[in-house]
């Protein structure tokens, strides 16, 4: 029989194995396609050219809709290259436009480079917020190492070669979470309302606030409307509007892209659906609404339950805030590999609540899901090409999907765990301060 710590060591040794297998699988690639991009980034020239474009041409108040042809043509005045789109060429919240105006007032190679120095910066911000979490977990990972890691890391590298937001939305849930269990929970709501703000989907955080806390639902909803009236004066109403009518379009021309890797409606959508880039079982639009909408439904149910029966106790508590976490990510109907910097949060949640109760299929649950969400979209993509994907393939390129729901799957063991059973001896057991 193996002894109890010969066997933490052995399965230690087979998660670093494996996700290292997983972050290498791709070789170089991600590497050499980040530093390709990242002087131009195709999602940042959407806000730039955006920006600079109401900069030079725009009244206040007034948002008015810019096409493809358009916005290809403003980038080319700008100096920035125009951007192959199938969609609309900007669809962002109006309040996203905030930090770009600043931007778009400058040359792009240098609103480029300032933006791309700035989620470097994050970068170390969200390593110093989960360092602690990694050593709580049963993982050393000092801040300098594990921003060196995260840098290299397959969906850090997509963000950069992008130019896209996930490495601010992942701050910002941190840095909310560090407050909700220091006992602030206006500051937590703070934090989680400017993510919501910039980007929506940080809206699902808005359910937990008002059940558990209601200083972080007041902090959250005083975030939002604060960012939505600063942004009036450049967008007004009508920014809201041209949001509203280019967003479904968008997500209905994208769902089937290889990059969608981490959204249950792009699942679906490659499955029952298909479309430029993938070719269904078979076509069955009325089937796909019913399977998102029941696994929707049935995520909410189990992080709703969570909610309203979790323990005031640190572990559950976390654990249940988890499930909110991941469902900001799987519920978003475009949830590119990126988004994967996100899970990293409920992910270590979860391990560090697994530990304290000594519970080793919820720790094997989420290294599972971490070694998923660690896969470069390059391999992916190799394994689904040709395109349009096949109904196999399209399974394949979700497989950050179902690392995700191994970590909500993970979440929800330490979120069910009875009152006085939560495994949070040694560790603060409430957060007395902030609750209601």
């Amino acid at each position: 029989m193996i002894a109890p710590a010969r066997r933490r060591r052995l399965l230690r040794a087979a998660f670093v194995g494996g996700l290292v297998l997983c972050w290498a699988s791709a070789s170089t690639q991600p590497f050499v396609a980040a530093w390709r991009a990242a002087r131009a980034p195709a999602d940042f020239t959407h806000d730039y050219v955006r920006a600079a474009l109401w900069l030079h041409q725009g009244r206040w108040g007034r948002f008015p809709l810019v096409d493809v042809p358009g916005g290809n043509a403003g980038a080319t005045g700008l100096g920035a290259p125009p951007v192959p789109t199938v969609g609309a060429f900007y669809v962002h919240p109006p309040p996203a436009l905030l930090p770009f105006v600043p931007l778009g007032a400058l040359p792009y190679p240098t609103a480029v480079l300032i933006w791309q120095g700035v989620t470097v910066a994050l970068l170390g911000c969200l390593a110093w917020l989960l360092s602690p979490l990694a050593a709580e977990a049963g993982l050393s990972l000092p801040a300098p190492l594990l921003f060196a890691l995260l840098l290299g890391w397959p969906p850090t590298l997509a963000n950069i070669q992008v130019g896209q937001w996930s490495v601010i939305l992942a701050v910002a849930l941190a840095a909310g979470h560090r407050a909700w269990e220091s006992g602030d929970g206006r500051r937590a709501g703070l934090w989680w309302g400017l993510g919501a703000a910039l980007k929506l989907t940080p809206l699902a955080l808005l359910p937990p606030a008002l059940l558990r806390d209601r200083r972080a639902a007041l902090g959250f909803v005083a975030a939002l409307l604060a960012l939505i009236v600063l942004a009036l004066p450049i967008a007004g109403v009508e920014g809201w509007q041209t949001f509203a009518a280019a967003a479904g379009p968008n997500a209905a021309g994208y769902q089937t892209w290889t990059h969608n890797s981490l959204s249950i409606n792009g699942l679906i959508a490659r499955l029952f659906e298909g479309g430029a880039y993938a070719r269904p079982l078979l076509v069955a639009p009325l089937l796909a609404r019913a399977c998102k909408l029941a696994i929707l439904l049935a995520l909410g149910a189990v992080a709703l339950r969570a909610t309203l029966r979790a323990p005031r106790a640190r572990e559950p508590e976390a654990c249940m805030l988890s499930l909110w976490y991941v469902l900001v990510v799987v519920a978003n109907p475009l949830a590119w590999s990126h988004y994967a910097l996100l899970l990293l949060l409920p992910a270590g949640l979860a391990v560090r609540a697994a530990t304290a109760r000594h519970d080793g299929v919820a720790q094997t649950l989420a290294a599972l899901g971490v070694m998923l969400i660690s896969i470069p979209q390059a391999t992916l993509d190799y394994a689904a090409e040709p395109l349009p994907a096949t109904p196999s393939a399209g399974l394949w390129l979700s497989l950050p999907l179902a690392g995700a729901l191994l970590i909500f799957a993970s979440a929800a063991r330490g979120a069910r765990t009875a009152r006085g059973r939560d495994g949070s001896a040694g560790s603060t057991s409430s957060r007395g301060v902030g609750s209601s």
